[in-house]
């Protein structure tokens, strides 16, 4: 028992000896650096603080949307092009940031399976189309800080819904709206604006003509601003958020701006719900009013 007293007293005192940076003895800055590693796997890539456990806690921002924490860590790039990747750590004295930049001349959207499940992949040329999944209860919902409305299964049938298709291609970052001529929009009264959304589709987003009262909302005709629109993806903390634009949206407008964007919320080959966020104006800010939509690939069964 006396050895083992002291051989933990001895890693003790080891321990307490171990160099840590501090005001008396800082590591200079230019001796912190970023050791950068190529992987076995295209646009993957290792970076290491070069003063690997000398520092405190390295923290790095990669230079595509992602933060991570400590002394080796792996940056990933599904799409060709420049990246900055920054390491921040504190040498003793003061916060010190390094930053190097990568560059990848291919893409490799496998490293980022959400972008294959929306689009089908660069393989499938006429990309993937999505439509509502009309045939479960829920595959819309308009919530907000006090209530949640659900539609249920088929309850929007002949209102200009269940008929539109989206269509998402990978090359060019192309959608197409197909919405058979009609579509269906939010018609209610927003700050004594009366059909807001009517006049803000007609602003922003294409042309509509036509509406037709269906309780508070309206089934209009729609064209959109443009035959083919654009669709892009950006990640932030760890989710994915679709924008769409040039007159495309899922599948019953609530937009007020010439771009709608969607939290993926999930997504898999044959199925994926997204939600959309209000951002204007105040007034619907302020009683956190999102939508939810639960689509499903065209011609999936369950």
């Amino acid at each position: 028992m006396r050895y083992i007293i002291l051989a933990a007293m001895a890693s003790i005192i080891c321990l307490s000896c171990t160099k840590k940076p501090g005001l008396e003895d800082p590591i200079p800055s230019d001796e912190v650096n970023i050791i950068v590693q190529k992987t076995d796997t295209l646009n993957v890539y290792r970076f290491i603080n070069a003063k690997i456990g000398k520092t405190a806690t390295a923290r790095w921002d990669l230079g595509n949307n992602q933060k991570a924490v400590g002394d080796t860590v792996i940056g990933r790039y599904p799409f060709k092009g420049n990246y900055t990747v920054t390491l921040s750590v504190f040498n003793g004295l003061t916060a010190v940031d390094k930053s190097v930049l990568v560059s990848f001349n291919q893409d490799n959207i496998n490293l980022d399976p959400v972008y294959g499940f929306l689009t089908g992949g660069l393989s499938v040329t006429a990309g993937k189309t999505w439509v509502l999944d009309s045939l479960t209860d829920g595959h819309v919902r308009l919530i907000n800080s006090g209530s949640n409305t659900p539609w249920n299964k088929l309850s929007k049938t002949g209102k200009g819904v269940y008929d539109d298709e989206l269509n998402f291609k990978l090359a060019g970052y192309e959608c197409t709206y197909n919405n058979h001529n009609t579509s269906y929009v939010h018609g209610g009264t927003i700050d004594g604006i009366t059909q807001f959304r009517l006049k803000e589709l007609n602003a922003n987003w294409g042309t509509a003509t036509n509406p037709t009262a269906d309780g508070g909302d309206l089934m209009i005709n729609y064209t959109p601003s443009k035959p083919v629109q654009k669709w892009t993806m950006e990640i932030r903390n760890g989710k994915h958020y679709l924008r769409l634009y040039n007159g495309a949206f899922f599948f019953f407008y609530r937009g007020c701006s010439d771009v709608i964007e969607y939290e993926i919320s999930s997504i898999s080959e044959n199925e994926m719900t997204v939600t959309h966020t209000e951002t204007l104006p105040a007034s619907r800010v302020a009683s956190a009013w999102r939508d939810v939509y639960l689509l499903i690939r065209k011609g999936y069964v369950r």
